[in-house]
């Protein structure tokens, strides 16, 4: 099977590179070096290489009169994205360069950047239905049916298995990789040093968990519209129904002391404070189409939204300003940003997967 090079509009085709997968894209994740993106759906997942032979700097050309820069469109076509079938469930980070996910019957499968496939020797009781990774570490938490595995960083060492209840729908580790939250039907359970240190009763499933950048505040996305903010300190809970859709994802900003949620007809961004949310602020414009997901990055006050129409820019956070990446396309499904903010990865529901790579110079 191969993929086709999408047609891609406005600054795709300038600033990155896109194919076309079968299906719809359900997730995208950098490995830990930051060498490569994996995107993945419909039991499939696509790997690329992040360095690109044709990057935007090498196109760069400054007008000697104006001296007003403009990027050159590419020469030749985008690589293939390397490909693996069989495949099931969300993909985290694996070691350095590659990958982890499930095989939809119970077990698990390395994937390297090449699209090699190496089955682990660890079983489930039924399919992967959460994973997450250790940003400390070469640690992986394995949700399923019957609880939680986590597969320590030395590979000789056996797996530790947590017991947090049956049906975990997510899981997360915090940036210390100290503290693990493990979200099932019951709500959530906090995991620290090998026991429970927090459990939250909530009334509804979580369907994602996200971590403040400072360990302080957890929120909490259900498969209903709103979210909950669970403050570690004291397990206090604030629950936000006032959405109109669920609340797929979260972004948080340590450069701009801010928090965002997507599911609403604009990025609806706070000011934090110790206590939670604050004041509202800005976050690009609203408009009359959801946001489906946002991602903050990691090194300047920006925010990256994507629309179920298949818009996506890069919102300042605390203005209006906007940085428009695609005008149209399948409803976003998927972003990411690297590690370093170089990079922005993102996936729609008609399988197209972009790698767009900023130039220094653009934010300047």
């Amino acid at each position: 099977m191969s993929y086709e090079t999408a047609v891609a509009p406005d600054l795709v085709e300038l600033l990155g590179r896109a194919w076309v997968l079968p299906g719809a894209v359900e997730g995208v994740c950098f490995n830990r070096e930051g060498g490569a993106a994996a995107f993945f759906g419909a039991g499939r997942m696509a790997i690329v290489p992040v360095a690109d032979p044709e990057r935007a700097e090498t196109r760069m050309r400054r007008a000697a009169d104006t001296g007003r820069s403009t990027i050159l469109p590419r020469k030749g076509a985008v690589r293939p994205a390397a490909e693996v079938s069989g495949v099931a469930g969300p993909v985290v980070p694996w070691g350095a360069k590659s990958f982890l996910t499930g095989d939809g019957r119970g077990g698990l499968v390395t994937v390297t950047p090449r699209g090699q496939a190496v089955p682990l020797g660890v079983r489930l009781e039924g399919s992967v239905t959460a994973l997450a990774r250790d940003p400390a570490s070469a640690a992986v938490a394995v949700g399923g049916p019957a609880g939680v595995v986590v597969l320590p960083e030395d590979a000789q060492a056996p797996p530790l298995r947590l017991d947090v209840g049956p049906g975990v729908t997510a899981l997360a580790y915090d940036a210390e990789g100290l503290r693990l939250a493990c979200g099932s039907a019951d709500g959530v359970v906090v995991w620290a040093e090998g026991k429970v240190a927090l459990r939250i009763g909530l009334d509804a499933a979580p369907a994602c968990l996200s971590w403040s950048t400072d360990g302080a505040f957890l929120a909490v996305g259900f498969a209903e519209p709103g979210f909950a903010m669970i403050r570690l300190a004291d397990g206090h809970v604030d629950v936000n129904r006032d959405y109109p859709t669920p609340v797929a994802s979260f972004g948080w900003s340590a450069v701009a002391g801010a928090f965002a949620t997507s599911g609403a007809f604009r990025a609806i961004a706070w000011t934090l404070g110790p206590d939670g949310t604050t004041d509202p602020i800005d976050a690009g414009r609203s408009g009359l189409v959801v946001v489906e997901r946002v991602a903050a990055s990691p090194d300047r006050p920006l925010l990256a939204a994507g629309y179920a129409s298949g818009l996506v820019c890069l919102n300042r956070l605390g203005g209006r300003d906007e940085m428009l990446l695609r005008a149209s396309g399948g409803a976003v499904t998927a972003l990411a940003w690297s590690a370093d903010g170089a990079h922005l990865a993102f996936g729609d529901e008609a399988g197209q997967a972009v790698l767009l790579s900023f130039p220094p110079e653009l934010f300047k």
